[in-house]
């Protein structure tokens, strides 16, 4: 199994209504191989964190690769998360 972790740090002003619909968007993936999709805000706890973290479960490295490459995912990061994000962070890695 490969686990994708993602972080990300929103630019300034972003709305709450933007990031609900990226959260949204994101909850609402159905790929072939993608086991579970967690996504949330951070809490706050400490000074400097991401805004967002994104964990994905995929049954292999063809599942996360499939998943990579999705249409769908593809048109929510295009639309919806890249006007929002300033920096993302990424990191795979196996189960």
């Amino acid at each position: 199994m490969v686990r994708n972790v993602v972080v990300a740090h929103l630019r300034a002003g972003v709305s709450e209504e933007e990031v609900d619909a990226m959260i949204g968007a994101m909850k609402g993936l159905r790929v072939p191989g993608l086991i579970q999709l967690t996504i949330g805000r951070d809490l706050g706890l400490r000074a400097g964190n991401a805004n967002v973290a994104i964990v994905s479960d995929l049954t292999d490295e063809a599942a996360y690769l499939a998943y990579d490459a999705d249409a769908e995912h593809n048109r929510v990061r295009r639309e919806l998360v890249a006007p929002i994000v300033e920096r993302i962070e990424r990191c795979q890695f196996e189960l």
